[in-house]
């Protein structure tokens, strides 16, 4: 799906609170001239019908403008055109999907009947009778074929929003549709990925994009199913979700913490779990503003015991699992003033591998680490990906981290040459790693030196110092080719105001051949009042015995640390697996999300299950 899931600003519908949270239909006023004008933008968009035009905003204008009464011709026009990107063509695999762009010649997408489904369920479902009878039977046919291509994407477990998608959406089509098979194929579904997370946890862990996707999903079946069953699935996936918001969210900067499974942006690490956070009053709503028929179907309301006490412990180690492979595991150290995390492994492109969070406010950049094939280190050049999307993709390197508390250890490597590298796009333009931060704060050297933009000296920790909090960070190496690779230079990059970021990058090489590139890293963080605080640490931080070595069969192992606190992790280059991961938080194969070592997920799986889940 394209990045920036997020309610769109176009503000079309003015609904009461109740209605907005609990979903009783109600008799709409006519829209006010400003919306209208918006409505008409959009359906000025259908009339053009460019190629980009898309299917999901598509159906969003239908939702949007059944609700408030638009004409009828109007709406029937949009239904046809959404009708035209459906594949229709008999024995084709992809029957009953959508185009998500007109001038796209064929499905590309999978995951369009999807998001086309949840908001025609919302209109269907959420507000019956709105269609005329004519629009109503070519709404509805649409629908039942939508429905075959929402049954035939092959999706697994794994893939959570999609999975979760497609399972409330059977459910609901199924009842929208009267076929009951349907439901009870999405029941089936809903029911294995509760047996999935039993073992692996949530695999898009604390994301900050489609962890909000996944509370849509659950707050569909919760507000439009007829079953209570349905509904009590719903709020088990949702206390599910809101427990790992709780447990991984950064106070002072408002914000997930922690290393995220698939984050669009870069800088800020926020998304479209805003409308979820907002809603429920952690972030500032900001001037009272009417809301879209599609964002009043999403806003539903935690319940405050399933949060509020989490948030209230500090510090607090979080463990979560989102496979049971080694290093499939994410650590998050949280305390009042910062918090860093990382994940033992590389899971998808547009994931933040190591992420420090220093006090500020949502405009503060978060400190991570990315290795880049496009020298795209704040994540702002995007380009299409396989689907069409704009994205901003960075590398999946093979990937070796540990953590304990507030102190991390990473290995990445990445091979370009390989014949089945993974890429998110066709052609390289080097490779890059590169160690973002906040402009405003200033980089010393152990001695309390700063740090001048331009080469690092060689072997040296850096010291990253901000309000009062300060990150150690040590690359202990920097290679272009993995065994007889010269050290490469690390490099201080100050890129202005505008990004309000600055960087240490290392170039491992350039061109559409950047071949191999390798990093290996340490870091800690502490409070630092002064100067004082900060070069007491530095000096400490500065001294921990060190070890890099790799083997003629392509074994890389770093060590670092005192003996009472020793951290080590080895990578198999060539096989791209982690073989080592020693001196990190302690964590059970039974366990799937903990706060200071207490489970927290397991038990209302367990009770889910008891329930008829099973």
């Amino acid at each position: 799906m394209p990045s920036g899931v997020s309610v769109s600003p176009m503000k079309l519908l003015c609904l009461p609170l109740f209605a907005a949270l609990f979903g009783v239909p109600i008799a709409m006023a006519l829209p006010s001239a400003v919306e209208q004008r918006a409505l008409d933008a959009m359906f000025a968009k259908i009339e053009a019908a460019d190629a980009r035009l898309d299917a999901r905003s598509i159906m969003k204008t239908i939702l949007e403008a059944a609700v408030v009464g638009e004409n009828d011709g109007r709406l029937a026009k949009a239904i046809q055109t959404l009708r035209e990107q459906q594949e229709l063509r008999e024995g084709n695999v992809n029957f009953g999907n959508f185009r998500w762009y007109r001038g796209q010649p064929e499905v590309k997408d999978r995951n369009a009947v999807q998001f086309v489904s949840q908001n025609a369920m919302a209109l269907a479902l959420g507000h019956p009778g709105v269609l005329s009878a004519a629009n109503e039977v070519s709404f509805r046919a649409m629908m039942k074929d939508a429905a075959q291509g929402a049954l035939n994407q092959k999706v697994g477990p794994d893939y959570t929003n999609i999975y979760l998608m497609k399972a409330a959406n059977l459910v609901l089509l199924g009842q929208y549709l009267q076929q009951p098979e349907l439901s009870q194929q999405g029941r089936a579904n809903l029911s294995a990925w509760f047996n999935y997370a039993k073992l692996n946890g949530i695999t898009e862990y604390n994301s900050t994009t489609y962890t909000g996707v996944d509370m849509d999903c659950a707050i569909s079946l919760v507000r439009l199913s007829k079953d209570p069953h349905d509904q009590e699935i719903g709020r088990a996936i949702l206390q599910m979700l809101w427990t790992e918001v709780a447990a991984n969210w950064f106070t002072p900067a408002q914000r997930l913490g922690g290393s995220h499974s698939r984050d669009y942006n870069y800088l800020l690490g926020t998304g479209s779990l805003d409308v979820q956070l907002t809603s429920n009053g952690w972030l500032p709503a900001g001037k009272p503003e009417t809301l879209t028929a599609e964002a009043a179907s999403r806003i539903w309301l935690a319940p405050k015991p399933w949060t509020d006490p989490l948030r209230a412990i500090v510090p607090r180690e979080v463990v979560q699992r989102w496979g049971t492979g080694l290093g499939q595991t994410a650590t998050q150290w949280m305390t009042q003033s910062y918090c860093i995390g990382t994940c033992g492994r590389s899971k998808a492109y547009d994931d933040k591998v190591f992420a420090m969070q220093f006090p500020g406010d949502r405009l503060t950049p978060m400190v991570y680490y990315v290795m880049d094939p496009r020298n795209d280190p704040y994540g702002i050049s995007k380009e299409p990906d396989s689907n069409g999307h704009s994205k901003a993709l960075h590398l999946r390197p093979n990937l070796a981290s540990v953590q304990k508390r507030d102190r991390v250890l990473l290995l990445a490597a990445d091979d370009t040459e390989k014949p089945k590298h993974l890429r998110p796009m066709p052609e390289l333009r080097g490779l890059w790693s590169h160690w973002v931060f906040p402009a405003d704060a200033t980089v010393h050297y152990a001695d309390g030196s700063l740090v001048p933009p331009g080469p690092l000296a060689p072997d040296k920790a850096v010291f990253i110092w901000k309000s009062g909090v300060v990150l150690g960070l040590r690359i202990h190496e920097a290679r272009k080719e993995w065994h007889n690779g010269a050290r490469l230079t690390v490099n201080l990059v100050r890129d202005g105001d505008s990004v309000k970021a600055a960087r240490l990058t290392v170039e491992h090489g350039t061109g559409t051949h950047p071949g191999q590139g390798l990093v290996a890293f340490s870091a800690e963080t502490a409070l630092a009042a002064d100067d004082a605080a900060l070069k007491k640490f530095a000096e400490k931080f500065s001294t921990y015995p060190a070890r890099f070595t790799i083997d003629d069969k392509g074994l890389a192992e770093i060590r670092v640390g005192e003996p009472e606190r020793v951290q080590t992790v080895a990578l198999d280059l060539e096989r791209g697996t982690a073989t080592k991961l020693e001196g990190g938080a302690e964590f059970s194969l039974g366990n799937v999300l903990t706060v200071n070592g207490k489970e927290l997920w397991q038990p209302i799986i367990a009770q889910t299950l008891r329930e008829g889940g099973k």
